[in-house]
């Protein structure tokens, strides 16, 4: 958990002092100055919900790993204080960068994410989760964080609502859209992982067959969620991918190998589409997470959740099949690395050291949720 602490204040600081060009004396006014001005300022609802999320981890890991021993209401009540304390000192830095605007709202939302992770890690989640059992089979957190991750990329961002026009908008896809095969493709390999993940997190009975069905009970859900929408590709692809996991590849008992497999050319596919190429290479970035500094800050979310999943489940499946961690790391940096280089050539693609990244960070992951734990138990038992 303190190490997750320090990649949340990592992130935290990259994410909001990026591209780190500092300006002191930019504004003649002070910072105090500055956020009383910000108070009449209009706040979108995108930036409340984006600085709720940007803080929750930092609350719920500083809750988990933070004097233990403290009583957890003065727990709570210091690391709500550092949020705001540490909000307040980002806001003071962005005062010395040209675009940036210091904002009381910022100062308030950060802090308000702050005592959502907090409360949310009031209970010693850490101990509960490491030592849970399934059955008889040890409970693995890494598969869970890989379907939350599928989920979140699905309904972000959770904001329910029985607006009629929503569900409309939502459902006009299914008439007016065009099919696209390659986003079908994507459904279907999606609909096969997210089976196996339920296959590898419950035990055979209802439950499990219940679980099943989760990728139909999602595409369900979206029309009631703000911003959702279902078309024809994910809805073949998904009812493709249940049938195949049913009547073939779920009957199949090493059925990992074939999906790391089918999901690596997934990922080239999905990386290389569509498949037209320039002769003159483009720029290639060595900024981490550059592409997810621009734009729409609810669509680079998405991109982001759905990335976990797909590089996380394909990194996963390739150690589920008895590689070495360290091996399927470098197989899936070296693959994603290649579909960067290729991209260079690709108009339309941002090529970055990014997705590689991710691997790497995906697989300290996996190794301290998961793999560390065996490794602890395997030598305490010898």
């Amino acid at each position: 958990m303190g190490y997750l602490l320090a990649l949340s204040c990592a992130l935290i600081l990259y994410g909001t002092l990026f591209p780190f060009s500092f300006q002191p004396g930019l504004h003649e006014e002070s910072v105090f100055a500055l956020l009383r001005a910000s108070a009449n300022d209009h706040v979108s609802r995108g930036d409340v919900l984006a600085n709720v999320i940007l803080f929750f981890p930092f609350g719920f890991f500083a809750m988990q790993s933070v004097f233990p021993r403290v009583p957890r209401f003065l727990r709570l009540f210091f690391v709500v204080v550092a949020g705001a304390a540490f909000s307040f000192s980002i806001e003071s830095v962005q005062s010395c960068l040209p675009g940036r605007v210091t904002s009381i709202y910022d100062i308030a939302t950060n802090t308000a994410g702050t005592l959502l992770g907090a409360a949310f890690g009031w209970k010693d989640w850490h101990g509960k989760i490491s030592w849970f059992k399934s059955g008889k089979r040890q409970f693995a957190i890494f598969p869970a964080f890989l379907l939350c991750a599928w989920i979140c990329s699905q309904l972000f961002p959770f904001v329910p609502t029985l607006d009629f026009q929503n569900v409309k908008n939502a459902l006009k896809p299914l008439i007016f859209g065009n099919f696209l095969p390659l986003n079908a493709l994507k459904s279907f390999m999606i609909t096969m992982v997210v089976c196996k993940l339920v296959q590898t997190l419950t035990s055979p009975g209802r439950v499990r067959t219940v679980l099943t069905f989760l990728p139909l009970g999602v595409i369900m859900a979206m029309p009631f969620i703000l911003g959702g929408a279902i078309s024809q590709a994910k809805i073949l692809g998904t009812l493709l991918g249940l049938a195949a996991w049913w009547f073939v590849l779920g009957r199949i008992r090493r059925n990992t190998a074939i999906l790391a497999l089918l999901l690596t050319a997934q990922t080239v596919i999905h990386g290389l589409s569509p498949f037209v190429f320039n002769s003159e290479p483009g720029h290639f970035s060595f900024i981490p997470f550059y592409g997810f500094l621009n734009g729409s800050m609810l669509i680079n979310l998405l991109s982001f959740f759905e990335k976990i999943f797909l590089y996380g489940a394909l990194l996963w499946l390739i150690v589920k099949t008895g590689l070495h961690l360290r091996l399927s790391i470098i197989f899936c940096v070296v693959l994603l690395t290649g579909i960067e280089v290729m991209q260079l050539f690709q108009t339309g693609h941002v090529s970055e050291i990014t997705d590689p990244m991710l691997a790497v960070i995906l697989g300290v992951f996996m190794y301290f949720l998961d793999l560390r734990k065996k490794q602890l138990v395997t030598m305490i038992v010898d």
